[in-house]
């Protein structure tokens, strides 16, 4: 059995779909961000950064519970796991690890940086903010580029790389119509019902 420490945040969702995909049993609990429920000591003694999402895996060899947080790195866990959503060949999954870091380094620090400059300080910083949102659609058109050449983020396989990335881009779809290609691929992923699932935690758990 697994429990999911979570919320509604694109790192939150990002395990939610991936357990919803690889069909692992697993319960809920939802972290109230805005109570602080992130900061209290029950929390906190799983993961000390205060930092959803946490899952806590009591399905191991040793038979001792395993703690992990960092969505990118349970990703990968469920995937080695079940070896699900993760290429067989080491360059294959390479080009999986590339796509997931593009995203989850170099567009989430980004997307951070211009929520909290327009939603905060966007008053004294306007130029900033308008610079980063700029950044933010520049770095979606390598997204638009990669997916006009293949079906999916990594490749001709739904992968983790896909999972990462889908969150985001759901929460920014209206401003995203422009790449057609990035369209069409958010369409197709929002049709998967582990998708549909997935988004939905932790409000209909």
């Amino acid at each position: 059995m697994i429990d999911l420490y979570t919320a509604s945040t694109f790192n939150g969702q990002r395990v939610s779909i991936m357990l919803e995909e690889i069909g692992l049993a697993y319960t809920v609990h939802q972290i109230d961000l805005s109570k602080g429920e992130q900061r209290k000591d029950s929390f906190l003694s799983l993961n000390p950064s205060a930092r959803i999402p946490v899952l806590v895996d009591h399905d191991t060899e040793s038979g001792n519970a395993f703690v992990l947080t960092q969505s990118t790195a349970i990703l990968h866990y469920l995937a080695e796991k079940t070896q699900l959503l993760l290429p067989k060949s080491l360059q294959e999954r390479a080009r999986v690890y590339e796509w997931m870091n593009f995203h989850a380094i170099d567009l989430g620090s980004t997307l951070f940086s211009a929520f909290y400059l327009q939603r905060l300080i966007h008053s004294r910083q306007p130029q900033a903010a308008k610079q980063l949102s700029q950044r933010i659609h520049e770095l979606y058109y390598f997204f638009d580029q990669q997916l006009a050449e293949q079906e999916f983020l990594a490749g001709s396989s739904y992968s983790i790389a896909d999972i990462t990335a889908l969150p985001a881009v759901i929460s920014q779809e209206k401003t995203l119509t422009e790449y057609v290609h990035l369209t069409r691929w958010l369409q197709q992923l929002k049709q998967r019902p582990a998708v549909q699932r997935g988004i939905a935690v932790p409000c209909n758990s």
